[in-house]
């Protein structure tokens, strides 16, 4: 199957990382429809192609609900599946980093889910289960744009030092998705679970002064004192720290540095939230 004869449904296109995957698609020239999770419609499938789902639920109990039914339609058509899961379905443990081949999952109630989301998706025959990092979109309530909404609100910010985490930026989920797509379509030796997290961990603290200096380019943040606090302010759901060597070895994707995405999804913040208030 060439690149040219797969058609990709990207379900969970009103979550970040589904617009910035349909965005990407729609540049290459690449047959796509966006299709809103908890939408129920009928799916043209164009013949001479096999389709592939690409299921994005976001983290919560409904909508991993709504991608459960969406894996039971691809198994119905024989789609090929690529779910976008999570590295919180691992515990946190101080200084320990998870792989594929790690079976210790967390008892939280969103983790197992998750877990029983990815079984499904193993039931199909040809798929991919993606576990992403702590996912930084500047969207919706992820951490950051909690931490800049805080920073509008407060002059002093006490924010956690100790658990470290993985920046992973939503349009590289995006791009490592599609490359995927790209290499699955020419072998069936490709498919499986696969782990995906930006580089370097860093701790809340850190990551807020990363995120609140550049902000300071686009708005006036002078006011706000910013400090270290064990059990300060961190991400309300936690996504450990991975090993993506198991990526890089099968499908040649490089790991990417996330402090080079924050000034990207900084100017695009910006640029939607002026647009909205002129």
């Amino acid at each position: 199957m060439t690149s040219s004869s797969f058609q990709t449904f990207v379900i969970g296109a009103e979550q970040p990382v589904g617009q910035y995957l349909a965005r990407s698609l729609s540049g290459q020239g690449l047959m796509y429809k966006s299709i809103a999770l908890e939408s129920r419609d009928k799916l043209p499938v164009t013949p001479g192609g096999r389709p592939f789902f690409v299921i994005v639920p976001a983290l919560q109990n409904d909508s991993i609900d709504h991608a459960a039914y969406w894996l039971e339609r691809a198994r119905e058509i024989d789609a090929c599946v690529v779910l976008l899961s999570s590295l919180m379905v691992f515990p946190y443990r101080a200084d320990s980093v998870v792989t594929e081949a790690s079976t210790e999952f967390a008892e939280g109630e969103l983790a197992q889910a998750l877990l029983k989301l990815e079984e499904q998706a193993r039931q199909s025959e040809q798929y991919v289960i993606l576990r992403a990092g702590q996912l930084l979109s500047l969207q919706g309530d992820d951490f950051s744009s909690q931490l800049l909404a805080h920073a509008r609100q407060q002059q002093q910010l006490d924010v956690d030092m100790q658990r470290l985490f993985d920046p992973t930026p939503a349009d590289d989920v995006a791009d490592v998705i599609l490359a995927m797509i790209r290499q699955v379509v020419c072998s069936d030796d490709l498919f499986g679970t696969y782990h995906f997290s930006g580089v370097e961990p860093v701790s809340a603290y850190a990551f807020a002064e990363v995120i609140l200096a550049q902000a300071g380019q686009f708005e006036d943040l002078s006011q706000l004192e910013l400090k270290s606090q064990e059990g300060g302010m961190m991400p309300e759901l936690w996504s450990v720290c991975s090993d993506n060597t198991l990526l890089f070895h099968t499908f040649g994707i490089k790991e990417k540095a996330w402090r080079q995405s924050v000034g990207r999804l900084l100017k695009r913040y910006y640029r939607v939230d002026e647009s909205t208030q002129s």
